[in-house]
């Protein structure tokens, strides 16, 4: 049975009911779990059980064929379009700019975060350039900023990555499998970051670990997915040895 976060969050996301599949291949089943603002939740699963379907799902990427997902924005200064929309900001399993040479600078791939809210053939207003400053210094990319994106270490790729997402001041920051290869230190360096974001902007952290030991120490609460939610509660009482307890009982079905 899916979890509530504690009741004094408001509910921002919510997918009822979601099934999906890729041809005759059921992918997601019956899928049904709500997010709270301010949470930080980890979603597990084997190869194949559905995560990154889901997450697409979540943030409007893709349409469930049943069921449906619902986001309400709680923030003040919310300034979302069609419906809120650019209050997501999602970070792909393997972004197209780490697998291309293009010759953008790191404060061109960061300035593209922008868009959602000016639109992609609109110049930068002076609002923009201030967030994207904001942006780079947050992320520790000052020394960077004028180098070729293309140029840096994967650690530091991802981490203009999701600078990328953040500088559109989303509420929810959506993230597949973000420590894919990068070395352990970069690992450090990123999770770091992305627990100081969590705690100083208060933002909803949606997050897939491939690491289960990494999902059961930094989430407070953990979604385990095989096609259905087989688990969805607190991290902590899981532990490493629970989740592994899930793979497993996933692999036999």
């Amino acid at each position: 049975m899916p979890v509530d976060a504690p009741r004094d969050r408001p509910v921002c996301l919510t997918a009822s009911n979601i099934s999906f599949s890729y041809g005759a291949e059921p992918v997601l089943e019956d899928v049904t779990l709500t997010v709270r603002q301010e949470e930080f939740v980890g979603i597990a699963g084997p190869n194949g059980s559905g995560k990154t379907t889901l997450l697409k799902i979540l943030v409007g990427l893709f349409r469930p064929e049943t069921g449906t997902v619902e986001f309400t924005c709680h923030m003040d200064d919310c300034e979302g379009m069609s419906p809120c929309r650019p209050c997501i900001g999602y970070v792909p399993q393997q972004p197209v700019l780490r697998q291309q040479q293009f010759p953008v600078t790191v404060r061109e791939v960061i300035e593209m975060g922008t868009y959602g809210q000016s639109g992609i053939f609109t110049r930068p207003t002076l609002e923009d350039r201030a967030a994207v400053d904001k942006t780079i210094s947050e992320a520790g990319l000052l020394r960077v900023a004028e180098e070729l994106f293309s140029d840096l270490s994967g650690g530091q790729q991802q981490r203009v990555l999701i600078a990328r997402a953040l500088v559109g001041n989303p509420h929810i920051l959506a993230l597949d499998e973000p420590t894919n290869g990068i070395d352990a230190k970069s690992k450090q360096e990123f999770y770091a970051l992305l627990k100081h974001l969590h705690d100083t902007h208060k933002i909803t952290v949606l997050l897939i670990l491939h690491d289960l030991t990494e999902l059961s120490s930094m989430m407070e609460r953990i979604v385990f997915l095989h096609h259905r939610v087989l688990y969805d509660g607190p991290a902590q009482p899981l532990g490493t040895k629970g989740l592994w307890n899930l793979m497993l009982q996933a692999g036999n079905q």
